[in-house]
């Protein structure tokens, strides 16, 4: 004759077998209290069972949390990717117009050069000229007459 626990065991098979596919393997409360399952095997099983869901619970919040973390600083690397490639940008632009300035001021030391060389000349033929000046007034002070000819040699003589 088969003992209680063989009795509940093969109640439990059977109406495990006639539920549909589509329903969960594992019987209810209430289908256990139905076919009189009330052994300890089963009430072991069902704390067992539900020992498993809480464990699976924590390990899932457990897993949540670094997945939320990992996401955060995916996007905050995302920022700081585009950030690098805006400041990158910008530096490529700011060298280029460095380049120009520096083109712009080369011009410009050039041009200030050619002035200076310009009016070093100019100074230089403007003292000439002083100088022409003076030793013509000087002649003319002293009371020697001078002609242009004169004049034109003292000139040509300076130089």
């Amino acid at each position: 004759m088969p003992t209680d626990t063989e009795m509940d065991m093969s109640e439990f098979m059977r109406l495990t077998k006639e539920k549909d596919t589509s329903e969960s393997m594992m019987p209810t409360d209430k289908e256990i209290d139905m076919s009189g399952a009330n052994s300890k095997a089963c009430v072991d099983g069902l704390q067992a069972q539900k020992e498993c869901q809480e464990l699976n619970q924590h390990l899932q919040r457990q897993l949540n949390q670094p997945q939320e973390v990992l996401h955060e600083k995916e996007a905050e690397a995302a920022t700081c990717k585009q950030t690098v490639a805006t400041l990158r940008d910008a530096l490529k632009k700011e060298q280029a117009r460095v380049e120009e300035l520096q083109g712009e001021l080369a011009t410009l030391n050039q041009q200030v050069d050619d002035l200076s060389e310009k009016l070093r000349r100019k100074s230089e033929d403007s003292a000439e000229d002083y100088a022409s000046s003076f030793f013509y007034l000087f002649l003319v002070s002293c009371g020697v007459v001078t002609t242009p000819v004169v004049f034109i040699s003292c000139k040509c003589l300076k130089k």
